[in-house]
């Protein structure tokens, strides 16, 4: 039995394997762009939370806990990659860092 031709000259097969690969790359971008936002949104929870604590010298360990589930070297560490993310003005990073300020864990 010969294959029959669809579209520019591929077979049922080699269509089905074409549109197959199109929609995988397609929910693959959908899945960076969700992503890319979830992230904005954390990004900007993480900032938004800082800010409002750098009156009072900072979040207390047990504010960041409840908030977000970590510790507060962790936050941190979190925080200062957000900062870069999203691209700050000057004066905003510098209250950050002195509010925030990160000591790495010396190993033993």
């Amino acid at each position: 039995m010969k294959p029959t031709r669809t579209g520019a000259g591929y077979t049922g097969a080699e269509t089905d394997t074409r549109e197959y690969q199109k929609l995988r790359r397609n929910r693959h971008t959908r899945k960076q762009i969700q992503a890319e936002y979830r992230s904005r949104g954390e990004a900007a929870r993480f900032i938004q939370f800082a800010q409002a604590w750098i009156p009072y010298g900072g979040a207390a360990d047990e504010d960041i806990f409840i908030s977000f589930g970590m510790t507060r070297n962790r936050f941190i560490q979190k925080l200062r990659h957000f900062i870069v993310e999203v691209d700050l003005d000057a004066t905003a990073v510098r209250e950050l860092a002195d509010t925030y300020p990160y000591f790495r864990p010396m190993a033993d």
